[in-house]
């Protein structure tokens, strides 16, 4: 909503925008992180859910850019930081998610994989720093390699399901 505010040229709208989604994340991380260190694991069917956890620092850099700020300031910088730290903590945890098979909840990562690049492109637009245009270029790649084999093991699993159908 911020992002769309922005675009219509309406940084107030899109700041406050930024501010309830910001504070709305900020509790449901914590409730999230919360379950995941107290509960028993997730079930392999929920765990490529866990991509969403891309999404709240991606498109919240988005948001704060919207809003009409400095691209070169500390706060998208933060978000992308933390957004990158994700990327790796799903990276690493990507064997055990997959442990199920493919199914829907897989587009879970695919709305903070296109919004991190997409944020980085705007911050390296405004930087000096080789950094950002590194940092976009590779998520880019990488975002368009993940958005293919979605699609392309979406289409399969439409496939055996109407195949699977009686």
């Amino acid at each position: 909503m911020a992002a769309t505010a922005g675009a219509f040229g309406w940084p107030t709208w899109a700041g406050l925008a930024f501010g309830a989604a910001l504070f709305s994340w900020l509790g449901i991380e914590s409730v999230l992180l919360h379950r995941l260190y107290t509960a028993a694991p997730l079930l392999p069917a929920l765990r490529p859910t866990l991509g969403i956890q891309l999404a709240p620092p991606s498109v919240g850099a988005l948001a704060y850019l919207a809003t009409g700020a400095d691209p070169t300031s500390l706060v998208p910088q933060a978000f992308l930081g933390f957004a990158l730290l994700q990327a790796l903590l799903l990276l690493r945890l990507w064997p055990w998610i997959t442990e199920q098979p493919f199914a829907p909840s897989y587009w879970a990562v695919t709305f903070g994989v296109t919004a991190l690049p997409t944020a980085l492109i705007k911050v390296s637009a405004a930087s000096p720093s080789h950094a950002y245009s590194d940092l976009a270029f590779a998520t880019f790649v990488a975002s368009n390699l993940i958005m293919i084999v979605v699609v392309i093991l979406t289409v399969f699993w439409v496939f055996r399901q109407k195949s699977a159908a009686p």
